[in-house]
């Protein structure tokens, strides 16, 4: 799988369940995978078995940064329903205004920066995460 990349560096606001902010510009150096769900979404939760699995797979590497972002903003929520799931992907909701590059009306959406954190792919729809080709892809980014 070959990735794009959009020249734009992002200044966009995360928080997670403990309110602590992330900023896009400080995860530069890192490969960073955004999903962006709903508790509500059928689509969104079909995926995230797959999404989870491939999170558990990579959470060793220091390079790579997987935030399943809760498009209901409500962080809170979406963190108690994904422990009760026994998923461990590291939620957040959004802090700030998203860049319309990083910005999407359908769910579920996942969305790929670089190192540079330069925007590498948006894909719109459910995302085939057991992928090989996927996962080999993600660590290629990290070692360019």
């Amino acid at each position: 799988m070959e990735f794009s990349t959009s020249q734009v560096m992002y200044h966009t606001l995360f928080q997670n369940s403990e309110g602590t902010e992330i900023n896009l510009r400080d995860l530069k150096g890192k490969v960073v995978v955004i999903n962006y769900w709903a508790r509500w979404c059928a689509p969104c939760l079909a995926e995230m078995p797959a999404l989870n699995q491939l999170y558990l797979e990579l959470k060793d590497n220091k390079n790579i940064i997987f935030m399943a972002v809760d498009m209901d903003r409500d962080v809170h929520q979406a963190t108690r329903f994904m422990e009760k799931r026994k998923f461990s992907i590291p939620v957040y909701q959004i802090h700030s205004q998203l860049h319309e590059d990083l910005d999407t009306r359908s769910i579920p959406t996942t969305i790929i920066l670089d190192k540079k954190g330069l925007l590498v792919n948006k894909h719109i729809g459910t995302m085939n995460f057991k992928s090989l080709k996927f996962k080999e892809a993600l660590i290629q980014l990290t070692e360019e």
